[in-house]
């Protein structure tokens, strides 16, 4: 690492912690008890009821016109902005004090108000995903209607899987005492959990967020003790977690099965705007590729001098150091990285720092992880994050910022073309990530610094890609086996998480009966099923953008930040043919996983020049 680094690092390391920022929501709303949020909700509900009044027989019966829909779609647009704030706010809130029971409160009545006001717009959804053909040739040729093209085009491939609005209405009112019932018992269990794990003499109760960052500790006996730790805490609280997750199992096969559609994944697909096939090709190739992954973990058992690997030695550093980077040199190496790109991505990036839109530190009852949430084309982004100062940490913030420059620069397009589907979601936000890596990765003088950085860079593209693409396969494979046998036990559900996640390895490396319980605190399985493959998506997609970048200079810029401003505008399929790519064609694909094992081998290279 450069002398700078080094040198901020270590006065980080011998330092008290750091003061982390928390964020801003006073630009939404001043607190949980602010009279403003029912106000809002109950503006929300009048104006559902007068657009209700206004609207439902023009298009239950089908006799409205190309400026009635412009009209109505307006109007219906402007509802779900003003909605998306209260339930924003409620959001962002219970993501770091998920355990105030005020949050919790509001959280709920949020939630309920909004299904309520939901429920009464489910008339002009179904209308909308049953535009006749000739209506369409007239939709088309309309320019009022150019910005919601793309939008009503999705809606119409939704027609033969809709119900009818009773049905549509009484699916939505029973998610409360449903599904998402089971989502928040197990958002609030996670969240409430602590780890009690012996250092230095000492007891601790760790959050999730700081346990699972001691798999990164040089200390193999704190790493083995860090996974014991994890493993016994999430077999006691098992129970409620199993329970909740095959409920929300049962319950998706329930509707799939009422709305017919083929496969689990196909829902997902289909809100992605992604066939079936293209996500069977990348899944296909990835795990076509797991050898890749083995060559590595294979190295880096020769690299740490272990004749076995076990899965708390993943995240092994190859370096044994406690260095940090403090926060404010985080921010500085972020923004000079974005600058560097371009100079607008600093503008944009610097003020999510100075306006206070983002929560770093580590605090009770905060969920673990880190996102970024967009919240409407009129209103900025939030960023959420856990700091604990490593180098990795830098990158998650970048990250984030990525998906924060994404929603910026689309914030021209209406509501419905704002947020980018799932697969594409990860775009920005892992190319920012591979900007501030390789300005790090070139900061380094000597081969074990710049393989230490490149070995950690690796891993996290292995969760990113392979790990996703296994994770996506166990989903799979539950559903399935629930499908074929009904409710799976916990065993049975560890079974098929130890033979997921260990096809990956091989036998580079082993997944000890700790492991197997792991899958229990993953969030995408109980509020997302089957999004992860995104990631992969989104990582692959990256790698060879970032390719070309290289290649193409100034030219390939100007294309990727229109692409951005697009957000999600149009299919993934269309959006990306303009930067010549073809998400169908599996070579694309392979060409990704090509560029992971060119790093693997750079990986070697410097191991032989220690």
């Amino acid at each position: 690492m450069s002398a700078a680094v080094n040198a901020e690092n270590k006065a980080c390391a011998g330092a008290e912690k750091e003061a982390l920022p928390s964020w801003d929501l006073s630009d939404l709303y001043a607190s949980c008890e602010d009279p403003k949020i029912k106000e809002d909700l109950q503006s929300c509900a009048e104006q559902a009821k007068r657009f209700d009044e206004k609207w439902r027989k023009k298009f239950t019966v089908g006799t409205y016109c190309v400026r009635d829909l412009n009209k109505a779609l307006q109007e219906y647009e402007a509802l779900e902005v003003s909605l998306s704030y209260p339930l924003a706010y409620a959001h962002l809130r219970s993501a770091v004090e998920s355990q105030k029971q005020e949050v919790k409160v509001l959280e709920q009545f949020c939630r309920e108000a909004a299904v309520e006001i939901e429920s009464g717009l489910v008339f002009f959804e179904l209308a909308l995903s049953k535009i006749s053909d000739s209506m369409w040739e007239k939709i088309s040729k309309s320019q009022a209607l150019k910005p919601y093209v793309h939008y009503l085009g999705e809606m119409r491939k939704q027609q033969k899987y809709v119900l009818s609005e009773a049905e549509e209405k009484l699916m939505q009112q029973m998610s409360q005492s449903g599904r998402q019932a089971f989502a928040r018992l197990f958002a609030e269990t996670v969240s409430s959990l602590r780890y009690p794990l012996k250092k230095d003499g000492k007891t601790e109760n760790l959050t999730q967020s700081e346990l699972l960052a001691l798999f990164h500790d040089p200390d193999r006996s704190l790493r083995r003790r860090a996974a014991q730790v994890l493993s016994k805490v999430l077999t006691a609280n098992a129970h409620p977690i199993h329970f909740a997750y095959s409920t929300l199992i049962l319950d998706k096969i329930t509707r799939d099965r009422l709305r017919g559609y083929p496969r689990p994944e196909s829902a997902r697909n289909l809100g992605n705007e992604i066939d079936d096939a293209v996500v069977d090709t990348v899944i296909d190739t990835v795990c076509a590729n797991y050898s890749i992954v083995a060559n590595y973990y294979r190295l880096k058992a020769k690299l740490l001098g272990l004749s076995k690997l076990y899965h708390y030695d993943r995240y092994a550093p190859l370096q044994d150091n406690d260095e940090r980077v403090s926060y404010d040199k985080a921010k500085e190496l972020v923004l000079e990285a974005f600058g560097e790109f371009d100079p607008s991505f600093r503008e944009m990036a610097e003020r999510f720092f100075a306006e206070n839109w983002i929560d770093a530190k580590i605090a009770e009852g905060k969920r673990g992880g880190a996102f970024c949430a967009g919240i409407t084309p009129k209103h900025h982004p939030y960023v959420m994050l856990n700091y604990t100062g490593r180098l990795r940490d830098v990158q998650t913030l970048a990250h984030e910022l990525g998906h924060g420059l994404h929603d910026l620069l689309a914030q021209k397009l209406n509501y419905f073309d704002y947020y980018p589907v799932l697969p594409l979601a990860e775009t920005a936000s892992t190319f920012a990530e591979m900007i501030v890596f390789e300005k790090l990765y070139n900061s380094l003088e000597t081969p074990q610094s710049k393989l230490s950085l490149l070995a950690g860079k690796l891993e996290d593209t292995f969760a990113t890609v392979f790990r996703q693409a296994a994770m996506f396969r166990f989903e799979q494979r539950v559903f399935n086996k629930r499908l074929e046998e009904g409710e799976l036990s916990v065993e049975a559900m560890n079974e098929l998480w130890q033979r997921s996640i260990g096809e990956m390895f091989g036998d580079s490396l082993t997944l000890g009966p700790d492991h197997a319980i792991t899958w229990i605190y993953v969030p995408h399985f109980i509020n997302t099923p089957f999004y992860v493959y995104a990631y992969a998506f989104g990582e692959l997609l990256v790698y060879s953008m970032f390719a070309r970048y290289r290649s193409e200079g100034e030219a390939f810029k100007k294309k990727y930040i229109k692409f951005l401003a697009s957000g999600g505008s149009d299919s993934p399929k269309r959006l990306l043919q303009e930067l010549g790519i073809d998400i169908d064609d599996r070579q694309f694909w392979q060409a990704g996983c090509n560029l992971i094992a060119e790093r693997v081998a750079l990986a070697q290279k410097l191991a032989e020049e220690l």
